[in-house]
């Protein structure tokens, strides 16, 4: 142990040493490939990492949900695409291409996008997604381009947390209204309405209720622009429950372009507590407001047992009357002084609540929940058009010049329709997958499989023979919203999928076969799977986002998290079970905003009495296990950590239990476990992550134990304050080599937590929910919740990097091992066009690292000989850089010399020779010294891998 220590101490040491030189300027000249590293994208300064840089592989045609969009009056074939973890996105013909405009921010969470009326160039970004789900992320304020959304500035309201609208004044540029939701998970006062008049240099909160009650929509009057409307909404989630309504929720109007407010109340409005609402108005007739209201019947008489559940039945049934004290859609034809009921059109308010009404027609209205709803007759009935690429809708524009012209954005992403939805054409051209898990198999190229929100599981190719990845490569082995995978590392024809609530199914891809294998006690003329046969009242809570993993040590046994841990040893034919590992916390006893959790969800049935709106929305069950991780040393040694802050260890494979997050200084706080993560070098060592952000806590909390849990130590060190981490991973070949996903970002220590660097070259600022190194080929393996999959290829001189190292002037890592790829025809395609998206394959041959203590100034050379015959195959001049440089070996040797007055004719050219399978040796020449290592090239005989 102490030896162990030394040698962490030194790396320490030396680790200060490597990080000077980010204050010192590199004068040596730069090669074509680093001038491209330079120029990428949050590329790291740090000498260690700077020649590191991710690749996106998808999935694509999977999505990622869309928040708003917003699109130039005077062309809209320029629009911009808000995401909900995937930051913005910018086309400037009419969707033939995009392009992220907004990767460098602290953010990439986008509720609202508005470019001015008044000057296109000048777009405003609100950001924080505002659809109040257990998976939202966090804003950072508002933030303002006036160079058409090439760059942007933060202008304020850094505390708003998540914005969901935002107008600008037709004529006047400077002039520009917020309408902010707050804090989704606690109390604060940056919410309400905010003006600004000197664009954005300040601003002025001109409507304010209380720290619960933030701004959920925004209409301008077309014909005058001193008449607003404002929606407010009083909500708050918790790691367990979700109230969605409260007194704060109303609908104002101002006259003096927002100075002053009055409350509509009355006048043919519902009654009861409300909700969120949604607003429209039409320039087509500006006296004309729609409202879609989600309200309780907490203010009507109440019914007797008989008549609610003759109201349960009709309401089963789809058979109830119009109500006009249940959720619909309410309309003024006076600028808000009397209310008309429409009709009770309103699916999961929580979460869509958008309506728009047609430019030319005032009584062509759309609304959104799933499905896209259009009506002709203003609100009282409605058509659900069909053909678009996705449900889930959450943004809706029509075009002020043209009413057939629509676009959707979605949980899929976008889609547009010139006909007014007769016919769809869907944007899958960008990479804004929100995977939640990945999992890799041993083939070669090895594939990654993950789930996607709202988008089942996938599988697809890290790299293909001689092509760019197409979305065509990925392939379908689980529905709803995917989760965890897992694959056979025996077998890659049998994976694992699970979608939300334990939904776990074992699939082969040789047969087809899919069964499904979520433990179930005995119900319903069901013979249960778990043994002993427990009761048919057993109680098995399952998380949204349910563990599964298959054991590093035998891959026919599977550990399962509900409230309790499941085993199998027959790949989940037959499971036995825990005991409850979790705090088992009532979630009827917890008070949310002065409501107690034991109301009842706001139905029709339920009338004259307190209810909460949309009631737990998105959480169906609580204190779950979230994470589960075996030791790879020591088998059956497990440990499992819950979204109610408990952390357990089993030394005897589930036997018997201890609870050791108590001994966390100032214990878990009840925060979600996001991560345990078990060590690879020592069975006492292991990591948890704590995620604090649904106690509106956004603090990064990541702890080590050396001693089984007795004692815990805290390694977030120097991670961003702004930031929850979301997982932890230790190298499985590095102890010292260490990786955190958060919120906003992807972050390394080469200390063993001591220090952290982000590490994001070439990778926009997104979300990140899991981390994978393949065991065989050692590249780093990204679960992005924003921008799909991504790897960073060959990371072995950061597993190889030590104290020794850093203390030599020179060192030359051993390369990885290199597969001379054959062309596989079968997969041979025509791309054509520009909105066909293609992922990047990993780089031909393999690279060759070395680190220099203090770079050169002289000449680097590299010489690759073949060992059969003792000759120079090639010799490539390195790059002179201070830390570890990187060089591309593609597995050519050195061209021959052009012969004059020779025609080889197009396909004669002087070409190099490519390597044959073999040995051979890297030969480093730098300042005198020279050092060399070998490098096997691998024939590709796994062209068949099916």
């Amino acid at each position: 142990m102490a030896s162990m220590l030394n040698v962490k101490k030194l790396n320490q040491i030396y680790l200060g040493v490597a990080l000077v030189f980010l204050s010192i300027s590199l004068n040596s000249p730069v090669s074509a490939q680093e001038a491209s590293q330079n120029s990428a994208i949050n590329q790291s300064t740090n000498p260690i990492l700077q020649s590191f840089s991710w690749r996106g592989i998808g999935p694509i045609g999977q999505g990622g949900r869309v928040d708003d969009l917003a699109v130039s009056r005077e062309n809209p074939h320029v629009y911009f695409v808000a995401f909900s973890t995937a930051g913005l996105w910018k086309t400037a013909n009419n969707g033939i291409t995009f392009k992220p405009v907004f990767e460098t921010h602290s953010t990439a969470s986008v509720g609202a996008v508005a470019i001015s009326d008044a000057d296109a160039d000048i777009v405003w970004v609100g950001t924080g997604e505002v659809n109040n789900r257990q998976s939202s992320s966090f804003g950072a304020g508002v933030y303002l381009s006036t160079d058409a959304g090439e760059t942007f500035d933060l202008v304020g309201l850094e505390e708003t947390q998540s914005i969901s609208r935002i107008l600008t004044h037709p004529t006047d540029p400077y002039v520009a209204w917020v309408a902010a939701n707050g804090h989704l998970f606690g109390a604060n006062e940056e919410r309400g309405v905010y003006k600004t008049t000197d664009r954005g240099e300040s601003w002025e909160k001109v409507l304010y209720l209380d720290e619960n009650t933030g701004a959920t929509d925004l209409v301008i009057d077309p014909s005058n622009p001193e008449v607003l409307f404002a929606a407010t909404y009083q909500r708050r989630r918790t790691a367990c429950c979700f109230v969605g309504g409260g007194p704060g929720s109303g609908i104002w109007h101002s006259s003096n372009g927002g100075e002053d407010w009055s409350r509509l109340e009355g006048n043919g409005l519902p009654n009861g507590t409300m909700g969120r609402i949604a607003l429209a108005t039409t320039q087509a007739d500006p006296n004309i407001i729609y409202a879609q209201i989600e309200v309780a019947q907490d203010k009507e008489q109440s019914l007797s047992s008989e008549e609610a559940a003759e109201y349960e039945r009709l309401a089963q049934e789809d058979a109830l009357q119009a109500d006009p004290q249940n959720n619909g859609i309410w309309r003024s034809t006076d600028k808000g002084s009397t209310w008309e009921f429409r009709s009770n059109e309103n699916g999961r308010p929580m979460y869509f609540s958008q309506i728009r009404v047609g430019p030319m027609d005032s009584d062509l209205v759309y609304v959104v929940d799933q499905r896209v709803h259009k009506s002709t007759d203003g609100a009282q009935t409605f058509e659900i058009l069909e053909g678009y690429g996705h449900v889930d809708q959450h943004a809706f524009w029509i075009n002020p010049e043209n009413s057939n012209h629509i676009m959707i954005g979605n949980d899929g992403s976008l889609d547009v329709s010139y006909d007014q939805g007769e016919n769809w054409e869907s944007f899958r051209n960008w990479e804004v997958g929100q995977p939640y898990h990945a999992s890799v198999d041993m083939r070669r190229p090895y594939y990654v499989c993950t789930g996607l929100q709202d988008n089942g599981s996938w599988c697809g190719p890290s790299s293909v023979r001689g092509e760019q990845i197409l979305s065509e490569d990925w392939y379908r082995v689980g529905g709803g919203d995917g989760f965890y995978t897992a694959v056979d590392h025996t077998d890659h024809q049998q994976l694992f999928s699970e979608s939300q609530n334990g939904n776990i199914r074992r699939v082969n891809l040789e047969t087809g076969e899919q069964t499904s294998i979520r433990p179930q006690p005995p119900r319903n003329d069901q013979d249960s799977n778990i043994s002993p046969i427990p009761s048919g009242d057993l109680e098995i809570r399952w998380n949204w986002n349910t563990p599964f993993m298959l054991s590093p040590h035998n891959q026919r046994v599977i550990f399962a998290g509900s409230n309790r841990l499941f085993k199998s040893l027959d790949q989940g034919r037959t499971w036995t079970m825990s005991p409850d590992l979790t705090k088992n916390v009532d979630k009827d006893e917890i008070e949310i905003m002065g409501q107690y959790n034991s109301l009842p969800r706001c139905r029709p049935w339920i009338r004259g009495e307190e209810c909460i709106l949309s009631r737990n929305d998105g959480v169906n069950q609580y204190s779950t296990i979230v994470s589960i991780t075996e030791s790879t040393l020591m088998p059956e040694l497990l440990w499992v950590g819950t979204d109610d802050g408990n952390i357990q260890l089993s030394q005897d494979g589930g036997s018997t239990w201890t609870e050791v997050g108590t001994n966390i200084p100032g214990g878990t706080q009840n925060y979600y476990v996001s991560r345990v993560e078990a060590s690879h070098a020592d069975p006492a060592t292991a990591y948890a992550s704590l995620d604090g952000h649904r106690s509106d806590d956004l603090r990064p909390y990541i702890y080590m134990t050396n001693d089984f849990g007795e004692t815990w130590t805290s390694i977030e060190s120097d991670l961003p304050s702004f930031g929850n981490v979301r997982t932890i991973r230790e190298d499985p070949k590095n102890r010292d080599l260490l990786y955190a996903g958060t919120e906003f970002g992807f972050y390394i220590s080469i200390n063993g937590g001591d220090n952290w660097h982000q590490f994001m070259s070439n990778l926009g600022t997104t979300r990140i929910d899991d981390v994978i190194i393949h065991p065989r080929d050692s590249d780093l393996i990204l679960a992005t919740h924003g921008r799909s999959v991504q790897i960073m290829d060959d990371i072995t001189p950061l597993q190889d990097l030590n104290a020794r190292i850093l203390e030599t002037d020179v060192h030359l890592f051993e390369p990885r091992e290199a597969v001379l790829w054959k062309q596989d025809r079968r997969f041979s395609r025509s791309v054509t066009g520009a909105k066909t998206w293609q992922g990047r394959n990993a780089p031909q041959g393999t690279n060759i690292s070395y680190y220099l203590k203090d770079g050169t100034d002289g000449t680097v050379s590299i010489t690759i000989t073949d060992l059969r015959t003792g000759e120079m195959f090639r010799e490539i001049e390195g790059s002179q850089n201070q830390g570890l440089n990187r060089v591309m070996w593609d597995l050519r040797g050195t061209a021959p010399p052009i012969e004059e007055n020779v025609n080889r004719g197009f396909f004669g050219q002087n070409q190099a020779p490519i390597a044959q399978p073999g040995t051979y040796r890297v030969t480093l020449e730098v300042n005198g010294e020279n050092l060399s290592q070998l490098v096997d090239v691998l024939e590709d005989v796994w062209m068949d891998e099916r």
